[in-house]
């Protein structure tokens, strides 16, 4: 009967080794985010805007994404895709808190309302005072609002522009912004008016058109120059004047 040789230990643990070592992992490439998602990105963290880590609440983040991609491509052009990604969450997150892109424009308008049209008004109002002061007041809030917060200004333009490819609920959400400041203006240049402040040459709603037209063009004006403070500050004396010649001539 012949010898069998013994195993060699250290060979024996070699091959219980190659055995049992688990296979080398599957390295998974990250997720390429699409083209205008990486520019909204770089766009978003130039301007201070990082929602992924910020603190923000989730239904805040979601907004602030949506208001950075309708600002900066319209309302047309943003996607909900576009708004999951700047946010930091999955597109199925953001359906979780609103139901369409519609939905999303429609709150950024109504929060963009608040901080324009109704802050103004409330601060103005508080302060009370004749109607020349309250105009006066009126175009300096206006143009803190607008320093503050440039991209309510390029939403409502854009969305103003585009109503045409929205729905009726859109349209009725930014003329009430409009008939609010409006209806403002016209409440103080009538108060003007029983005063003996303001001509009474002009019907008030002709003067309120083009006050609003006038307030529209500067600030337009302003955002087309990059934002620029000095052209910001030129533009609220040129609007300020104007108004009161207009309503005193």
């Amino acid at each position: 009967m012949g010898h069998t040789p013994a195993a060699n230990p250290s060979t024996a643990m070699k091959r219980t080794a190659v055995a049992t070592s688990p296979s080398p992992a599957i390295r998974k490439e990250p997720r390429k985010l699409p083209a205008r998602t990486q520019k909204a990105n770089a766009r978003a963290a130039r301007v201070g805007l990082v929602l992924a880590t910020s603190n923000l609440p989730t239904t805040d983040k979601i907004l602030e994404a949506a208001a950075e991609f309708f600002a900066s491509h319209g309302y047309v052009n943003s996607t909900l895709d576009d708004v999951a990604a700047l946010a930091g969450f999955t597109k199925g997150a953001v359906y979780y808190y609103f139901k369409d892109k519609e939905s999303l424009l429609l709150e950024v308008l109504k929060r963009i309302e608040v901080r324009s049209i109704d802050t103004t008004t409330a601060k103005v109002n508080e302060r009370g005072g004749p109607a020349t002061e309250r105009l006066e007041m009126f175009v300096r809030y206006q143009t803190r609002w607008a320093a503050q917060h440039p991209r309510d200004l390029a939403i409502l333009m854009l969305v103003s522009a585009e109503t045409a490819h929205t729905s009726q609920r859109v349209r009725t959400q930014v003329l009430k912004i409009y008939k609010k400041l409006g209806a403002f203006l016209e409440e103080v240049i009538e108060s003007g008016k029983r005063a003996g402040e303001f001509s009474q040459n002009q019907e008030t709603r002709d003067t309120v058109l083009y006050l609003q037209a006038v307030h529209d063009g500067n600030t337009m004006i302003w955002y087309r120059s990059g934002t620029d403070p000095e052209i910001g500050r030129r533009l609220a004396r040129a609007t300020l004047t104007g108004f009161l010649r207009t309503v005193k001539d």
